[in-house]
């Protein structure tokens, strides 16, 4: 409807036949956006991409992007920041944002726009040598409208010379793979750590960063699955996953199920230890080795998920320029959770705008980052998330359409405060 108004006045009279369909949000959840000159405008479209490589063919590679935008007014045509996924002809991958930059190539600060965006990432001597290439740049302004564009939108060529390329992904080897455990003491608690171990055959070098990778799955089907990034270790060729387990963490038996592998060249490989035939990409495995386990058994299991006391919910919407409202406004927004055991962990907020867009936001706490809460988990606790939306944001009626509340244990619980109205039109 705020997108392409011709298409759903066609859905709502020559499918729907006059039907309307409403999404209304709580009214107490809601509040109001004043904005004299809203910006409705999409970035610019691309006009000029501009791609240089540095290095010699036996060495690393420095790739820099340079995309510049058709805009006519920077404020309103320019953008925030652009992201692609940049592929070989193999189908290894990295992902790439552009900031907007100054002729000068220096980035701009904080959230000024730019129609001249720039980014610059590493590939490896060992990458997969060739044409690169990137489907689609999707470019975002300030207040989240979004410009897609495809392969057939702009030029590109970008060419990697890699003659020592290794296009071998790092081999699980089989029955190599063991679960252990052990106990420590983090913040003055003792806690349970399951090491997961598994050996690799790897000729080249492995990734630098996040080479490891695995998931476990307890016995509960309530309860989501564990998951961890390790470290390879070149003397052993093994790689080792820690999965830090306290006392809240449900009693079960664990298994671990998935492992993943990255060497340097961003060659990735993954298996899994289950009979499940659907759903494989490719590049996975399945193996028929069973999975390994292992019994864990605490005092405290957590399997609830934390409530959030639904009718004590405050939102509050100030603007920063009163006298010309220019839609930069400050939304506090406080509400209250307790938990079982585990305690409160962090919150995730949509927003939703006059236009229908979404916006999230995460609400973090004091005691986000620690693996123990600092007071009692099970007595009412009041947070407070302050938002500030950007200049230029949609004038109007915007609301807290939904909150998702995660505790330590991983249990979580959506909130949805939406409501689907029905208009039947009659003859």
């Amino acid at each position: 409807k705020s997108r392409a108004v011709e298409k759903y006045a066609f859905v709502r009279d020559r499918i729907m036949q006059g039907n309307l369909y409403l999404s209304q949000i709580r009214e107490d959840l809601t509040f109001q956006v004043y904005n004299l000159y809203p910006d409705y405008v999409f970035p610019g479209k691309i006009k000029g991409v501009d791609i240089q490589v540095d290095g010699l063919p036996e060495v690393d590679k420095t790739v820099t992007i340079d995309i510049e935008l058709h805009a006519l007014d920077t404020e309103l045509e320019g953008a925030k920041h652009a992201y692609m996924r940049i592929l070989s002809e193999i189908g290894t991958f990295t992902d790439l944002y552009l900031y907007p930059v100054d002729e000068n190539g220096n980035r701009l600060s904080g959230n000024t726009l730019g129609t001249t965006l720039s980014g610059s990432f590493t590939l490896n001597k060992h990458a997969k040598a060739g044409f690169w290439q990137t489907p689609q740049i999707k470019i975002t302004d300030a207040v989240g409208n979004e410009r897609f564009e495809g392969a057939n939108d702009f030029g590109w060529k970008l060419y990697i010379n890699n003659p020592l390329e290794d296009i071998t992904a790092p081999e699980y080897v089989n029955n190599t793979a063991s679960l252990t455990k052990s106990v420590t003491t983090i913040e003055a608690q003792e806690v349970q750590i399951i090491h997961a171990v598994w050996q690799v055959n790897e000729a080249g070098i492995m990734a630098d960063s996040s080479p490891c990778y695995a998931s476990m799955n307890d016995e509960i089907l309530s309860t989501y699955r564990l998951e961890g990034y390790g470290d390879y270790h070149q003397e052993t060729d093994q790689c080792a996953v820690d999965f830090i387990l306290p006392n809240y963490m449900p009693s079960s038996r664990y298994s671990m199920n998935f492992i993943q592998m990255k060497d340097s060249a961003l060659n990735t490989r993954g298996v899994y230890f289950t009979n499940t035939e659907g759903g494989l990409r490719a590049e996975d495995i399945n193996m028929d080795e069973a999975p390994q386990s292992i019994e864990l058994v605490t005092t405290q299991s957590d399997i609830e998920w934390p409530e959030l006391a639904l009718n004590d919910i405050q939102i509050s919407a100030i603007p920063t320029n009163p006298e010309a409202p220019n839609g930069e406004t400050v939304v506090t927004m406080t509400f209250k959770v307790r938990d079982n055991i585990s305690g409160y962990n962090i919150a995730a907020l949509n927003l939703r705008d006059p236009q229908g867009i979404k916006h999230h936001y995460w609400a973090y706490n004091a005691d986000t980052w620690t693996l123990f809460p600092t007071d009692d988990p099970t007595e009412w606790h009041t947070y407070t998330r302050n938002i500030v939306l950007p200049v230029g944001s949609a004038p109007g009626t915007w609301g807290l359409s939904e909150i998702t509340i995660y505790d330590r244990a991983g249990n979580f619980k959506g909130y949805d405060f939406t409501e689907t109205v029905h208009f039947d039109v009659s003859e």
